[in-house]
């Protein structure tokens, strides 16, 4: 296969208070959906498929209790490793910019969509593997949570390989999702970029860190749907099904720092409001 002047990274996996946010302004990015894939992908080692877990943390700049919360991540990323995908979702008045220190809005559409359908109304908040939790759960419960959270039943493998276009500044995901059992429900494939390192003020306790790192951003979604695309045009999927699946944004008028940031590909049963595979591979 042509590698053209993209550099590819594959990895393959079987595996609190304030009020409802403001509408802010649509994600500006150009996407295409449902594009032709342009790399191929290696076969399925069944065997070393295992399941991973998508943590879906809420959290705001002005929110003296998240520090907190997010020390609490960075030690359930050190004990899971690959196995447990983190975005942080700004949401809500917490979120907002505020004053000449607070300028910056991590806010986006889809986070907000995502904030608005668990009736998250207090953080810092998280769901895992996006099970219906109204008002999401509490920091002293993630570590519990995430350690009793199922993966016993390895419904797919998720294969994906970015292909990051620096003259063109942009991403393109390439994602292969491979059946490991029948599944009666339609499933949806939501593509999202996260981004590490991003340092900007945080409030924590009485003070303000001006050079605070933020980890996990959650930055888009690459479609309209914030939960995703259908696979399969919603019909079941069967054991040994193979489905692919391309888009690319733009990252043009975006701060975002490609070096630090990834894709997050999401196997979703919203109509059972469960994760079934979850995958994250960097830009480059």
């Amino acid at each position: 296969m042509k590698r053209l002047s993209l550099e590819a990274i594959m990895v393959i996996s079987a595996a609190l208070s304030f009020f409802s946010c403001d509408k802010v302004e649509e994600d500006r990015y150009q996407v295409s959906t449902i594009e032709d894939v342009s790399v191929e992908f290696p076969a399925v080692d069944k065997g070393s498929v295992y399941r991973k877990v998508l943590l879906d943390e809420f959290t705001g700049q002005l929110c003296t209790n998240c520090p907190a919360g997010h020390a609490i991540l960075e030690e359930l990323h050190g004990r899971y490793g690959d196995t447990l995908v983190i975005m942080g979702i700004h949401y809500g008045q917490l979120a907002r910019p505020f004053g000449s220190t607070f300028t910056y809005d991590f806010r986006t559409e889809a986070g907000n969509t995502i904030g608005d359908y668990f009736n998250i109304d207090g953080i810092p908040a998280a769901v895992v593997n996006r099970e219906y939790k109204s008002g999401g759960w509490l920091r002293d419960s993630w570590q519990t949570v995430v350690a009793n959270t199922d993966r016993s039943v390895v419904y797919a493998a998720l294969q994906l390989i970015n292909q990051f276009n620096a003259s063109k500044n942009e991403i393109k995901a390439n994602v292969k999702v491979t059946m490991l059992k029948d599944y009666p429900n339609p499933l949806q494939l939501a593509l999202y970029v996260i981004e590490d390192g991003v340092v900007k003020p945080q409030k924590d306790g009485t003070v303000t860190i001006d050079e605070y790192t933020h980890n996990h951003v959650f930055r888009a979604s690459f479609t309209g749907n914030a939960f995703g695309d259908y696979l399969n045009g919603g019909a079941a999927l069967e054991n040994g099904g193979e489905y692919l699946y391309a888009s690319t944004m733009s990252l043009n008028d975006k701060d975002w720092n490609a070096d630090n940031c990834s894709v997050v590909a999401v196997l979703y049963d919203k109509s059972e409001n469960i994760v079934l595979q979850v995958e994250s591979v960097k830009f480059k």
